[in-house]
């Protein structure tokens, strides 16, 4: 179910106007601080430019302001905060980027194999419990829609007969507020969307199962990492920064409409851009995610822009999930 909430994420975290890494170059100092000499004698100013300083092969972003000379310890004009080196940082990790393509491939590939195997030892656990917070703005005609929905799941046994979950959604619609509750227990689901829309069906595990994960559908988001950053934090996780390639996601994310929304498969959908973070622990497993998309959707000569962004907080993965189930009463039984 995880893996369901975030392909519902679209983002933009990021959207600094920056140059290529340079390649050539030298620091220099004066009376007035430091500045830049690119290979062509010229230097930046009034911009932002990735700079591999030590030739690791992993660059970090600087700014300069409008006379050439870095800024540091400080928020940029554009917002955003660079450390007492100049390095841009966000939330006390320093930002970087592959340097050479050598580097970005090997970069990569280190973080999508941590990424896939903390979603394999998230996904393997027992049971799991995921608050989500999900901010969407949809824009059509001039409109700006803001949606908002507050997500809590908990579940645990997935694929076994001792299977049991427990899923409770806020949403708020530019004024207009719904709960919903849904529940799977003792072989039957039940899904309670208020104003006595109450109803209960038997369905088995493997059922139950294959349409929460869409028959393994939604396992594939990993494979789509690019841009890779991997660093830690003081607590001793490793934080992973990525985007995806927008172009893969596109086919996948009209795969994955035509299962679970067929009319949006034959929509006209451009993802423009994804951010994503995914802190993992000390013990391997996700504790928080962070996924940003932007995206456009014509249908009918008529495009509406969205954006979304989710976060995702594990609380205490690897624990026991306890889930304290509402009341059965009242329930319409269908048949499934």
């Amino acid at each position: 179910m995880k893996k369901i909430l975030k392909l519902f994420a679209i983002t933009s975290l990021l959207s600094i106007s920056m140059t290529s890494a340079a390649f050539a170059g030298t620091w220099k100092q004066n009376t007035h601080g430091w500045w830049w000499l690119d290979g062509d004698k010229s230097y930046p100013s009034s911009t932002w430019k990735w700079i591999d300083s030590n030739g690791d092969g992993l660059a970090e972003c600087y700014y300069f302001d409008e006379n050439g000379y870095l800024l540091t310890g400080t928020t940029t004009p554009d917002g955003y905060t660079v450390n007492e080196s100049g390095a841009w940082s966000e939330e006390g990790l320093v930002r970087q980027k592959a340097a050479n393509p050598f580097a970005s491939r090997t970069v990569n590939q280190e973080g999508l194999e941590l990424y896939q195997e903390a979603d394999q030892k998230s996904s393997g656990l027992p049971g799991l419990d995921i608050k989500a917070d999900i901010l969407m703005n949809l824009s059509y005609a001039g409109l700006e829609i803001p949606v908002s929905k507050n997500m809590q799941l908990k579940y645990h046994d997935i694929n076994t007969p001792n299977m049991e979950f427990l899923s409770s959604t806020y949403t708020d619609m530019m004024g207009i507020h719904k709960s919903e509750t849904s529940f799977y227990n003792n072989g039957c689901y039940y899904s309670d969307m208020g104003e006595n829309e109450k109803f209960k069906m038997k369905i088995g595990y493997r059922d139950m199962t294959n349409n929460l994960t869409l028959g393994g559908l939604t396992g594939q988001f990993g494979a789509f990492l690019e841009n890779v950053q991997i660093a830690a934090d003081e607590d001793g996780n490793r934080v992973l920064l990525y985007s995806s390639q927008t172009e893969g996601l596109e086919q996948y994310l009209r795969n994955f409409y035509n299962e679970i929304w067929p009319s949006l498969a034959d929509s006209d959908f451009r993802i423009n851009q994804v951010n994503g973070k995914a802190v993992i622990s000390p013990k391997g497993y996700f504790s928080k995610e962070v996924i940003s998309i932007y995206m456009t959707m014509t249908e009918d000569e008529e495009t509406m822009g969205i954006s979304m962004n989710i976060n995702l907080d594990y609380n205490n993965p690897g624990q026991p999930v306890a889930i304290q189930f509402p009341s059965t009463e009242g329930y319409e039984e269908i048949v499934y």
